[in-house]
């Protein structure tokens, strides 16, 4: 059935695998996880599509009779969840292209929902590996080893899905997963997770860029003494020069100004106790921009002000680059098809970046021509329990997707 009310159903439907908490918390190959997989799949099944699921637990749902290997017009979104998320960053565009591939799989060219197992980076120290995979760059033998919180290695917890029938076997040792599809054209829906949209009372954003990010692990090495009896003028204070640098990081990014952001995500200190001078503290940072110099630039410039700040505190800082990805444009032809069916049906319309990372990333980088749609966020809040976009939004997003992918459909090649 392809209406809102569907939409919102299935919705509410995906919001009811969780792990228990507030928000949404579905971490890829959890318990959680494996029961939404379950269900996508039957629900697929239900209008028609076949179902299928590549090593790494990637799901596509396409016409019965597509044969693999098949040239597609892409179109979906993540499965997994940050901790106590929201119900609506990626199973947005998961729903939504679900309905879609049953609905237009009849097209010129096949239109195929994927859902990638991955992309937040919530239990693995990895993110984007399941669109990595889709594209056949990853090899599953290389992320074998990592490691979550409770120690599980990501072998083990894909082992444990595949035996509920949640991922197809591995390839050989050292060989990457072979695409089960060929992606022509992509499309990912997504709610903005930001206030512009909302702010200016429009109803769609069209995203010509998505802004690329560094992380850091800076770690700072003091000296630990008991804190009633070292006086302040004496102390070579880890933590005090954490802090520091997280307030020069965020005085950074506001010089900068937009769209620059700097974010300090955590802060891990030993010994941790309140008569003892910390002698360790680690630090995440991250700077975000939409392009590749200021990128460079805000990364350098806090690294040298972090410097700066231990050395001036005598304490010894080391700084480790943790993951990135590159400002990533998308298809400017596809951007512009989409302004032009915007302004044909009279959709109050704004051409954006995105801050934050996406699977569409992936495609544009592989070559593939990519776009992204946002609808409004409620207060622009995302990553959070009250993440919330309003029904007739979400359902303008889908029905404008469905007229931009026929077009695409019909598009030569």
């Amino acid at each position: 059935m392809f209406t809102p009310e569907a939409l919102a159903a299935r919705l509410q439907r995906l919001a009811t695998f969780s792990a228990p908490g507030a928000g949404v918390t579905r971490l890829v190959y959890d318990d959680a996880w494996c029961e939404a997989h379950r269900w996508l799949r039957e629900e697929a099944a239900a209008l028609g599509l076949a179902a299928t699921c590549d090593a790494i637990g990637n799901l596509w749902f396409h016409d019965l009779g597509l044969p693999p290997g098949a040239e597609v017009i892409a179109v979906g979104s993540h499965l997994d969840t940050v901790v106590q998320g929201g119900r609506y960053d990626g199973p947005y565009g998961t729903i939504a292209g679900l309905m879609l591939a049953a609905e237009m799989r009849a097209s010129g060219v096949p239109v195929a929902a994927f859902v990638t197992c991955e992309e937040e980076g919530s239990r693995f120290p990895a993110s984007l590996t399941g669109v990595r995979g889709l594209l056949g760059q990853l090899v599953p033998s290389q992320l074998a080893a990592l490691r979550d919180a409770s120690g599980t290695t990501w072998g083990e917890a894909l082992a444990m899905a595949r035996e509920r029938g949640c991922a197809s076997a591995l390839p050989a040792e050292g060989m990457p997963l072979a695409p089960l599809f060929r992606a022509r054209r992509q499309l990912e829906l997504h709610i903005e997770q930001g206030p512009v949209l909302e702010d200016s009372g429009e109803t769609l954003g069209i995203v010509h860029r998505i802004a690329g990010y560094r992380r850091v692990r800076a770690r700072l090495r003091g000296e630990a003494r008991h804190a009633g009896t070292t006086p302040m003028d004496r102390r070579h204070d880890a933590f005090a020069a954490a802090a520091e640098i997280v307030l020069a990081a965020e005085a950074l990014a506001r010089e900068a100004g937009p769209p620059a952001v700097a974010t300090a995500g955590f802060a891990h200190v030993a010994p941790g106790l309140f008569n003892v001078v910390p002698g360790e503290c680690t630090l995440g940072l991250e700077v975000r921009h939409t392009k590749v110099e200021a990128l460079a630039r805000l990364a350098d410039d806090l690294a040298a002000r972090a410097q700066a700040i231990a050395q001036r505190r005598g304490v010894s800082l080391s700084v480790e680059t943790e993951s990135g990805e590159p400002p990533t444009p998308l298809s400017e032809e596809l951007a512009a098809e989409a302004v032009a069916l915007a302004k044909a049906q009279g959709i109050s319309h704004r051409v954006m970046a995105s801050g934050a990372g996406h699977d569409t990333m992936a495609f544009a980088q592989a070559g593939v021509p990519a776009l992204m749609l946002f609808v409004p966020s409620r207060g622009g809040i995302s990553h959070a329990p009250e993440e919330h976009s309003a029904p007739r939004d979400l359902w303008t997003g889908v029905v404008f997707a469905r007229e931009l992918l026929g077009r695409w459909a019909l598009a030569p090649a």
